[in-house]
């Protein structure tokens, strides 16, 4: 089924980097604690001690495979779970980024970290990592110029979706294959607001979309980590999706033939022409 989230919960907003700041770290400081992790639970124990290094090692990996992980990640000055914001599994909250010479890849980092959960086994928190593409940015953007542009926020609001509702959406994913998302507050140039922005300044992603050259999944030490890519869509291609005669399921089936046939499917553009 192809679901389209239409409630926006108050806590996965488009404007966390307004409210408590980014902040650019050094990625190995960041992920051992020696900078501001905040505190991990369960986690920070000897669960993370061992099963730390190998998630960062497999998730290093796949976005290596695609271009040139940075040594940097990006991070809120404050957490926003410190302020009924979405709590990560480990409240290690932050995007990564990897280039190529044509585009620049940002993912997340931190809802896949090593969680235990009260009377279930331990899992790589909800199995689950977040990444956009687009070859808008320069590669050589510097890390705060990504978490601000609108693939940055793009990629933080849906993982902040995924903190905000846990295992249901990667399990929806895994069940449906292709699932729709509506984000309220979305911030997409003016220029080109006419095409991505409906009547309620909303936009909608496509979640889900495969491709050779990203791995779809990669093998944690705890359990399987999917990569879930979030693509943007028109809103001619929104509206295919959510109202059509073929059904919901079909529509996105549909929509993913015609973006493998227009080539990068999962590329984001704000000036890809509309498949729709």
């Amino acid at each position: 089924m192809c679901t389209t989230g239409r409630t926006n919960p108050p806590t996965a907003r488009n404007d966390w980097w307004e409210l408590l700041g980014w902040i650019g770290l050094r990625d190995e400081g960041y992920r051992c604690g020696r900078f501001v992790r905040y505190g991990r639970g369960v986690s920070e124990s000897a669960l993370g001690d061992v099963h730390d290094a190998e998630t960062y090692r497999v998730l290093d990996d796949a976005w290596n495979s695609w271009g040139r992980l940075g040594t940097d990640m990006i991070a809120n000055l404050i957490n926003p779970a410190f302020i009924d914001g979405p709590s990560w599994p480990a409240f290690r909250q932050a995007l990564t980024i990897a280039r190529r010479d044509e585009g620049l890849l940002v993912a997340s980092s931190g809802l896949a970290d090593p969680m235990a959960w009260n009377g279930a086994r331990p899992t790589n928190g909800y199995e689950v990592e977040v990444f956009g593409i687009s070859a808008d940015l320069p590669a050589d953007s510097d890390t705060m110029t990504a978490a601000v542009s609108w693939l940055g926020q793009t990629v933080m609001t849906v993982s902040n979706l995924v903190a905000q509702y846990g295992f249901e959406v990667p399990d929806t994913i895994a069940r449906d294959g292709l699932i729709t998302i509506e984000l309220a507050d979305a911030r997409i140039p003016e220029q080109v607001a006419g095409t991505y922005l409906d009547d309620n300044s909303t936009v909608i992603v496509m979640a889900g979309l495969t491709d050779t050259e990203v791995p779809a999944a990669v093998a944690g030490p705890l359990s399987e980590i999917r990569l879930v890519n979030v693509k943007l869509l028109t809103v001619a291609e929104g509206r295919f999706c959510v109202h059509n005669s073929m059904g919901e399921a079909a529509a996105c089936r549909e929509l993913a033939r015609r973006f493998a046939e227009q080539g990068r499917p999962l590329w984001s553009s704000l000036d890809r022409p509309s498949v729709v």
